[in-house]
């Protein structure tokens, strides 16, 4: 487990405001403390970020890239007045910065 100081932000056509603060790389995982919607703290993880992170040139210890993740929520969806939940995909994409913290 290693300190980490990052800044994640996420890329669409919503204006999303960064994610900054110190967190962890553990293995190939950035792991991030969160605020939830009803402001309950939680960890965080982005499964396997650090792969699509490439070392930024000309500095030490700095990397970025673009992470996308992919999820399944359940929606609801109406057909002939009735009301019934359907699982689709839907996809995040990230801009990762970290550096490593001495």
């Amino acid at each position: 487990m290693k300190k980490v100081v990052y800044s994640v932000q996420r890329v669409g056509r919503f204006e999303i405001p960064k994610m900054t603060g110190l967190g962890y790389v553990v293995d190939d995982d950035l792991l991030i403390a969160a605020t939830s919607q009803k402001g309950k703290p939680y960890i965080r993880v982005f499964e396997g970020a650090v792969t699509y992170c490439h070392k930024v040139v000309g500095k030490d210890n700095e990397f970025k890239g673009y992470f996308t993740e992919y999820k399944e929520v359940e929606v609801e969806k109406k057909t002939n007045g009735y009301v019934s939940l359907e699982t689709i995909e839907v996809e995040n994409e990230y801009k990762i910065w970290y550096k490593f913290a001495d």
